[in-house]
Parts: C-alpha cells; sequence; structure tokens
C-alpha cells in the first residue's frame, strides 16, 4: 500500500476509536444541561480570539519573508494561512501543509520553495512559542491551590524542569541555524542520540530553517518574529481562558496555559481530517484532570472543538473558493511536488 494512503487509513483509524471513546461515556441529558447553562458572550469572545491568531501568523510570516526582497500583504498571507488550517480540516494527509506555501507563492509571486522555507521557519517558532507558553504556566500557576495541590506541584516541577531544557534546546538550535553549513556537522552530533526518525526530522527542520534565514543578518526580524510567537500562543491561552469563564469553571490561568500545551500535542497526532475524536477525548481527560465535572469536560471538549475549527474553516473555505483550490488540485501539486529535505 502507498505510505500516504497507510497514514491516511491509520489516521481514520484513530480518529474514529477516539471519537467511539468519548461517545460511550457521555451523559447526553447532563450535557445538554452544561450546554445550555454556557454565556455565548465569552464563547464569541473566544472565537474571535482564536481567528484573530491567523491575523498574527500573518504578520509574523510577512516578517519572515521579508528577506526576501518581495513584498507580501497582509491580507495575501492571511487568505493563505486560513487556506491552510481549512485543508488540514477537510482534507486527508496534512494537505494544508501545500495548501498555504502555495496560495502565498501565488499572491506574492515568490518562488514556492523559498516560501516552503520560510513555512519551515514558522514551525521551529510555534516550537518556542509552545515552550514559552510552557514556561509561564509554571510562573502563574498559584503557588498553594486549594484544589489539585498534587497535579499542581508536579506541573510546577516537571513542567520548569522540561521548559528550561528545553529553552536551551531552542537557544541551541538557534545559535547553530544562524552559523548555517559550519554548524550542521555539531547538530548532527547532538541530535545523533535520538531514534532515526526524529533524527530525521530534527534535521529537516533545521535545514529548512537555515534556508528559511537565507543570507539574512535581520536580527530584529527574528526577535519580532519570536515576539509574535509568543504572543501567538499566550493569545490562545487567554481563549481557552475565555471558555473557562463561559463554562463556570474556576480555573487558573496556568490551567489555560497547560491547556493549550496538550492541545497543540494532540493535533499532531495521525487522524483523520476534522480532528474528530482525538481533540475531544484529549480535552475531555485534561479538563477531568483539573477537577471537572464529566458532564462539563465533555461540553468544554465540544465547544473547544467547535471555536476552534468551525470559523476558521468557514473563512478558508471562503477563500478556496475564490483560489480555485480543491482537493484534486491540491493531490496534482502534491504529487508534483520534491521530497522534503531529511
Amino acid at each position: 500500500m502507498n505510505p500516504r494512503h497507510l497514514a491516511a487509513a491509520l489516521g481514520v483509524l484513530v480518529s474514529v476509536a477516539a471519537l467511539a471513546l468519548f461517545a460511550r461515556g457521555v451523559d447526553w441529558g447532563g450535557l445538554a444541561t452544561v450546554l445550555g447553562s454556557v454565556a455565548p458572550g465569552w464563547v464569541a469572545l473566544a472565537a474571535v480570539l482564536l481567528l484573530g491568531e491567523f491575523v498574527l501568523r500573518a504578520v509574523r510570516w510577512q516578517v519572515l519573508l521579508r528577506p526576501l526582497g518581495l513584498p507580501a500583504r497582509t491580507v495575501d498571507l492571511w487568505a493563505a494561512q486560513v487556506i491552510g488550517a481549512a485543508a488540514n480540516t477537510l482534507f486527508p494527509l496534512r494537505a494544508g501543509e501545500l495548501a498555504k506555501p502555495l496560495v502565498a507563492s501565488r499572491r506574492t509571486g515568490a518562488p514556492l520553495s523559498s516560501v516552503v522555507a520560510t513555512a519551515v521557519m514558522e514551525r521551529v517558532y510555534d516550537l518556542f512559542g509552545l515552550v514559552s507558553v510552557l514556561c509561564l504556566m509554571v510562573l502563574v500557576l498559584p503557588e498553594e491551590p486549594e484544589t489539585q495541590t498534587n497535579l499542581v506541584r508536579n506541573l510546577k516541577r516537571y513542567g520548569g524542569l522540561f521548559g528550561v531544557a528545553a529553552m536551551l534546546a531552542m537557544g541551541t538550535f538557534f545559535a547553530l541555524a544562524t552559523r548555517k553549513v559550519a554548524a550542521r556537522g555539531v547538530f548532527e552530533r547532538i541530535v545523533a542520540v535520538a531514534p532515526g526518525p526524529l533524527r530525521g526530522a530534527f534535521l529537516g527542520l533545521f535545514d529548512g530553517f537555515v534556508a528559511g534565514l537565507g543570507n539574512s543578518r535581520d536580527g530584529r526580524g527574528l526577535l519580532q518574529a519570536a515576539g509574535l510567537s509568543v504572543w501567538m500562543w499566550l493569545n490562545g491561552a487567554v481563549a481557552i481562558w475565555c471558555l473557562f469563564q463561559a463554562f463556570g469553571m474556576e480555573l487558573p490561568f496556568g490551567a489555560a496555559c497547560f491547556t493549550g500545551v496538550a492541545i497543540a500535542l494532540t493535533v499532531a497526532l495521525p487522524q483523520a481530517p476534522g480532528f474528530l475524536g482525538v481533540f475531544h477525548v484529549a480535552m475531555q481527560q485534561t479538563m477531568l484532570l483539573w477537577g471537572q465535572e464529566q458532564a462539563a469536560a465533555d461540553g468544554f471538549a465540544i465547544v473547544f472543538w467547535a471555536v476552534s475549527f468551525v470559523p476558521v474553516t468557514a473563512a478558508g473555505v471562503l477563500a478556496m473558493g475564490r483560489e480555485g483550490i480543491s482537493w484534486s488540485s491540491l493531490r496534482a501539486a502534491q504529487d508534483a511536488a520534491p521530497p522534503p529535505p531529511r
């Protein structure tokens, strides 16, 4: 079987199993009561914040494209971002990872290879933003919470250790990447301890990030991209905190940071289009971990999924119609695309 078809089939199986697991434990009467008591204003604010994240992503991409010397309007990059998000939701095989640079290349006139390289830089900066929010979680979790004492203590201890280690690793990565080819041998030795597939992924990120840097020494741009990345991930945590208010959950802002990190790791798992099932189980279990009732945890998972994917998918579908993007056109472009760097 074609590896792509095998990956798609695996994703469908994982999502179906997770969705069945989620649905089996739902108290439908209790769920209806919880959803009926949700404050719509807070939900709407969370949806606006999550949709606004794609404006921040467009501005950050504009910064990363600046060294190419080609004009890139925020509205064009926003269209590419929402189309990529919609394609990831609607189509298999993470088709949005191709749709996004394809649309950006069309809109800006930049070579597709150069745009793809900056897309790799986006992933690296997203990792930086995720680690930053993890560190923030450690700082803002209450010292002596009234509930969940053991959970918070462990999160502060192990989250802090992981956050410091990840920040050191990211700092090393940026330092080596700015030295380009001269530092690749050093990076290869560092990642040699990782398993083969992970080692290849790390090297691919390194090569892509170096290619995205090009001949630029735009230190101000690198700092701007880093600041926008932290802002984006903080924006996501604020949106989750708004949903806490919508459900009347008395949880600290650190819990919103933790939830943001958890969902970022969840959506990276193999699953079917739509992120159904895996997302819901992850959010349900996260809310139960924070001491919420079963019906509240189920309702939060459903509403969080809706505000995360419905608005941006609707915007992306409208933009896809204007661009003439379809699943068949993406498949053709995917087949013609060169393999990613190893």
